[in-house]
């Protein structure tokens, strides 16, 4: 091998590895971003929906839409994100643990037109599940948030879940979740008040989760944007030339993931040792039996099954969670 060619491939490894660094390299939000918010009602799902604070906001990949289907130049299908109106998908999952206990969870899926190059989840379509699980007075016990990938697992308990359930040797002020500093809990009051909201902020261009706090919709000065809420079955159901199409594939080998979700950088850098060529994809959540596809939070491949978010008291058993 040439001295030339030597610097050549150190060069393309150091740019490589740089990508791997590149998600804690964008901002946050500022004073003036905007807040998406659904409005307050009746039925659970907008009670207690996360309000969502993209850094950089009015760029158009940190703006959350929905899911949508057209033909391109050629008369292929494509699946794209359209950032008008902003959606999130919802849907709601009873789940009992091991020890009794019976909980609800608030499902919330949102997607973003895609992650700039020079990222290690450069990609189109990936998005964000935030599940809020409440106990079975209806209080907000444990908000937990995921990449629709099954990347960056995050867990933020509230002060109504006791110590108890917390796993072994939580931390006692702050948590790091993949370089990002969050909170062990959030203290919400005494007597639960449904104007308190998670308030999730986001960096720009990777969406990662980088903060999550308490706020009230009425407190609010920054700009809000409201959302809609839409069954999660819409996204079986895109218009599509007088016609519907999936946001997901429904056969072959990436039956479950979501069109067009295409991650070069995580082929190229993580698929050999996750042993997974579809690392990154973002996926459909629920039965590995009806989807195709296992929603898995571990990147250990013997660990799939039981980091499956799908099932939801075993993968929180799995995480070290005592609910």
């Amino acid at each position: 091998m040439t001295f030339t060619k030597s610097i050549k491939n150190a060069s393309l490894l150091l740019a490589l590895c740089g990508l791997l660094l590149q998600g804690c390299a964008t901002v946050g939000p500022g004073a003036g971003d905007s807040h998406y918010a659904v409005a307050a009602g009746a039925e659970l799902a907008s009670r207690y929906a996360p309000v969502i604070v993209p850094g950089e906001s009015t760029r158009p990949y940190n703006r959350i839409g929905r899911a949508a289907a057209r033909l391109d130049e050629d008369g292929e299908e494509e699946i794209y994100i359209a950032t008008d109106p902003a959606v999130f998908y919802f849907r709601e999952q009873a789940f009992t643990t091991a020890r009794g206990n019976s909980y609800h969870n608030l499902i919330y899926r949102f997607h973003f037109p895609r992650v700039p190059q020079l990222h290690l989840t450069a990609g189109r379509n990936g998005g964000l599940f935030v599940v809020i699980t409440l106990d079975d007075e209806q209080r907000p016990v444990l908000i937990t948030t995921v990449h629709t990938c099954g990347c960056y697992l995050a867990f933020v308990p509230s002060s109504y879940l006791p110590d108890s359930a917390y796993p072994e040797a939580w931390p006692a002020e702050t948590q790091t979740v993949f370089g990002e500093t969050l909170p062990v809990r959030l203290d919400y009051p005494a007597r639960f008040d449904p104007a308190w909201r998670p308030l999730i902020s986001l960096r720009s261009e990777t969406h990662r989760v980088m903060d999550v706090r308490l706020g009230r919709l009425a407190q609010i000065s920054a700009p809000l944007i409201p959302v809609e809420l839409r069954p999660v079955t819409d996204l079986e159901r895109l218009p599509l030339n007088g016609g519907q199409t999936s946001f997901f594939h429904h056969s072959g080998w990436l039956k479950g993931y979501v069109k067009d979700s295409f991650k070069p950088w995580e082929l190229l850098l993580m698929s050999w040792w996750v042993l997974d060529l579809n690392v990154g994809r973002d996926k459909q959540l629920g039965d590995p039996a009806l989807t195709g596809t296992v929603f898995y939070t571990s990147l250990k491949p013997w660990a799939r099954e039981e980091s499956n978010m799908g099932f939801f008291a075993e993968f929180l058993d799995y995480w070290g969670w005592r609910l």
